[in-house]
């Protein structure tokens, strides 16, 4: 099966947004926690979060699943596992040594004052693995922060081929997905919406809502006839996501003036429904118009994941000096993404040319094709 470039497209879109969504969470003092905050907040900061961040991850999620379903054409189950722990829990592990702490020892600066070593950070770091006060790790304490998402999508994968396999063995477990009407896919952030109220969480929604998500790509986005109807009505959808959008927007304005916070924002059934519609339409005009690959979006492709990977700490870095800067928020808004974006790549592309760094950091083998 040819392979569908435009889910590489959607992937590298969606982690590329990752930047002015984190920097705008910078600006957002007393809206959400983070490792290092601006004591200046301003509301297009507001509006860069509840934009993005209602369909961001649910994409991802979808896109993974999709992936999978692929995937599993032309590998075994076992080796389909083995790439899961390479790709995945390597990743993840190396990362919470090599980068987390970094987070840490910003976090202690910025909220308490911390004058110490990084060193000396990065003990106590590790030292609050079984007692951490505080949950976001935003203090220097003990956290997995944006590594949540790599280690849901292993927890998720392996699960997930468990419930495919028992699912191909039963023979009255037969679904026809490609039947499925256009507004019974915009229904299925109902029970999304109650999922997300089921155990542990990031990002708005629940484990076990992101494991239905993986579900969602796995059975139905990767039926052709889906992708198709999903293609049809782009159009109606885009206009539909940027109209449940600007809801969004406007309904933020509570936060703004004190009458919500962004919990409840997140929390509310006009999040779950604006962000799977735009899952929806990005994955129609996806198909419709971006559905080609050259060097930029291949080596963009490529770069996608191991970027997600060390993103995070390189942002909070620059962002605790950017602050000291006397400029306006927006210019350093826009400060903080440029040089955390030309940092972060240019990372990528040293630790890419060592072969052992490579697999930490979940950096492709640039000899092998990756599902």
């Amino acid at each position: 099966m040819p392979r569908l470039h435009y889910l590489d497209n959607l992937r590298w879109m969606s982690i590329l947004l990752l930047f002015p969504v984190h920097a705008a969470v910078v600006f957002s003092t007393g809206w959400f926690g983070y490792y290092v905050t601006s004591d200046y907040t301003f509301p297009a900061a507001l509006w860069i979060i509840v934009s993005i961040m209602p369909w961001l991850m649910p994409l991802l999620f979808c896109g993974a699943g999709m992936s999978t379903k692929f995937a599993l054409r032309s590998r075994t189950p076992e080796v389909y596992l083995k790439e899961r722990v390479t790709r995945l829990l390597v990743p993840f592990l190396a990362g919470l040594v090599l980068l987390c702490p970094v987070l840490a020892y910003y976090g202690l600066k910025s909220h308490t004052g911390y004058t110490g070593s990084y060193w000396d950070a990065a003990i106590y770091f590790f030292s609050t693995i079984t007692s951490a006060r505080d949950p976001t790790g935003f203090t220097g304490e003990f956290n997995f922060e944006h590594l949540w998402f790599i280690l849901y999508l292993f927890v998720i994968s392996v699960v997930a081929l468990g419930v495919i396999l028992l699912g191909k063995r039963q023979t009255w477990f037969r679904l026809n997905p490609g039947r499925v009407s256009l507004p019974a896919q915009v229904l299925l952030f109902f029970p999304l919406w109650l999922m997300s109220a089921l155990g542990p969480g990031e990002s708005g929604y629940s484990l076990v809502a992101y494991f239905f998500m993986f579900l969602i790509g796995y059975y139905l986005f990767s039926q052709d006839a889906v992708q198709e109807r999903l293609e049809r009505y782009w159009s109606v959808l885009v206009a539909a996501w940027f109209l449940l959008t600007f809801c969004m927007i406007v309904f933020s304005g509570g936060i703004l003036s004190g009458n919500l916070t962004l919990v409840d924002v997140i929390a509310s059934p006009l999040s779950p429904l604006a962000g799977w519609v735009g899952v929806l339409a990005l994955l129609g005009t996806g198909r419709h118009l971006m559905n080609t690959t050259n060097p930029l979006t291949a080596y963009l492709g490529a770069a996608s994941y191991p970027v997600y990977i060390l993103h995070q700490p390189i942002l909070v870095a620059v962002a605790w000096y950017i602050l000291m800067w006397a400029a306006p928020p927006a210019v350093q808004f826009v400060v903080i993404v440029v040089f955390s974006v030309l940092l972060t790549f240019a990372c990528y592309e040293i630790l890419r040319r060592i072969p052992i760094v490579r697999v930490l950091f979940g950096i492709a083998d640039p000899g092998k094709k990756t599902g």
